[in-house]
């Protein structure tokens, strides 16, 4: 389990809006943050983040990603991942962005890797635009991440960009699409 202290999934004080199906037959719970995380969740969370790639590998630190843990706007709303009542991880997104919804940040807590959880939610996140008639989805990952650009591929997002130093002068961001067809 990831070590997220005391603080159950259950406990946060974040709207349940969702339970997904993982590949290997378990649950997701996804809550919607609407007020803040406790800061210290938030401070183990951003600190397990900033050592995973992409963010490791640009240098990020953890009070840079404590944001992530507070609720902005309704166009920018936050989530975490629940497994066994623990945090697994958490995803952000920008509302109507080119006519569609635009995945600010997806991360999956390492222990929970492999497991199904960035499927199970790029699926809900195509079924809930869906219902939304949206047109788009759009996500930016890195050139060096192939398991996170395997992933997206997967789901039908399609390279429309490349974005040479973007974050820093030595990388490339790519720009994924999906364009969501009527039925």
């Amino acid at each position: 389990m990831a070590n997220t202290g005391s603080h159950k999934f259950n406990d946060i004080g974040l709207e349940p809006v969702a339970t997904l199906r993982m590949h290997d037959g378990s649950n997701v719970a996804v809550g919607q943050i609407v007020s803040p995380v406790p800061a210290q969740l938030a401070q183990r969370l951003s600190a397990q983040i900033a050592h995973m790639n992409p963010w490791k590998r640009y240098g990020f630190k953890p009070g840079a990603l404590e944001s992530f843990f507070a609720p902005v706007n309704p166009s920018a709303p936050r989530f975490l991942l629940g497994v066994d009542d623990d945090v697994a991880g958490m995803f952000a997104l920008k509302l109507g962005w080119m006519f569609g919804t635009y995945l600010n940040v997806l991360a999956v807590l390492p222990v929970y890797q492999g497991r199904g959880i960035g499927s199970a939610v790029l699926t809900w996140l195509e079924m809930r635009a869906r219902e939304n008639g949206e047109r788009n989805q759009f996500v930016v990952t890195s050139a060096f991440n192939t398991g996170g650009l395997k992933l997206y591929r997967r789901h039908g997002f399609q390279p429309i960009a490349e974005m040479p130093a973007l974050i820093n002068d030595f990388e490339t961001e790519i720009l994924l699409r999906k364009r969501l067809t009527p039925h």
